[in-house]
C-alpha cells in the first residue's frame, strides 16, 4: 500500500461526508501504524478472518515460549496491539474452517465440534450457527462477526446469539473440540 495515498483517499472521504469512520481489513499491527503515520483520523476497525475453526490470532497467545506451531506469532500480536489501541476486530468467515475451505457446521469432517456445538445449542434452544457466533463474542476483545448472510430467516437465528452467554468453561470446550489444544 502507498499509505499518503490511501490517507489523502480517507481526507477526501471525510470532508465529502461519504465516510465517518475508517478501518483496515487484514492488517497487521505494523502496517497499520505506517497507515497512522499519514492519517488524521483514528482507525477504529480491522476485519481479520476469525472462526472456532480459524484461531491463529488466539492461539499464540495460550502458547507463549513453547516449541510446536500454534506458539509462532503470524500476526505481530495483532488481537492484543487491537485491544490496546481501541481497534474493534470484525471476524470474517465466522463459520469457515482454513482458508475458504469450507464451512465447518454439519460438516463431518469436525465430528468432536459439531457433537459440542449441537449439544450447547440444544441446551440453549438455538442453533449450532447462533453458538458459533456467541463463542466469538464471549472473547473479552469484543469481537465483532461479520456473518455473511442474505437469509433473513438464517439472520434472525444468528442474531440469537447476542443473548447467548456461554461459560469460561463452554468457551474453552468449543475451542478444544475444534481441535486445539492448552499447554
Amino acid at each position: 500500500m502507498e499509505p499518503e495515498e490511501v490517507a489523502e483517499a480517507f481526507s477526501k472521504l471525510k470532508q465529502s461526508g461519504k465516510v465517518r469512520y475508517f478501518g483496515v481489513s487484514n492488517q497487521n499491527p505494523m502496517q497499520i501504524e505506517l497507515l497512522k503515520k499519514y492519517l488524521h483520523e483514528d482507525l477504529i476497525i480491522n476485519q481479520l478472518q476469525l472462526s472456532l475453526m480459524h484461531t491463529p490470532m488466539i492461539d499464540a497467545g495460550f502458547n507463549v515460549n513453547m516449541l510446536h506451531d500454534r506458539a509462532v506469532v503470524r500476526d505481530n500480536g495483532v488481537l492484543e496491539y487491537s485491544r490496546l489501541n481501541n481497534i474493534t476486530i470484525q471476524a470474517w468467515s465466522p463459520f469457515q474452517h482454513g482458508m475458504f475451505k469450507g464451512v465447518f457446521i454439519g460438516n463431518e469432517q469436525f465430528p468432536e465440534l459439531n457433537d459440542k456445538l449441537n449439544e450447547l445449542a440444544e441446551a440453549k434452544g438455538v442453533t449450532a450457527s447462533a453458538i458459533a457466533i456467541a463463542w466469538i463474542l464471549r472473547h473479552p476483545a469484543k469481537i465483532q462477526p461479520i456473518v455473511g448472510t442474505m437469509n433473513a430467516q438464517r439472520l434472525l437465528e444468528i442474531v440469537k446469539a447476542s443473548n447467548i452467554e456461554l461459560s469460561r468453561k463452554e468457551w474453552y470446550e468449543l475451542y478444544r473440540a475444534a481441535g486445539n489444544e492448552l499447554p
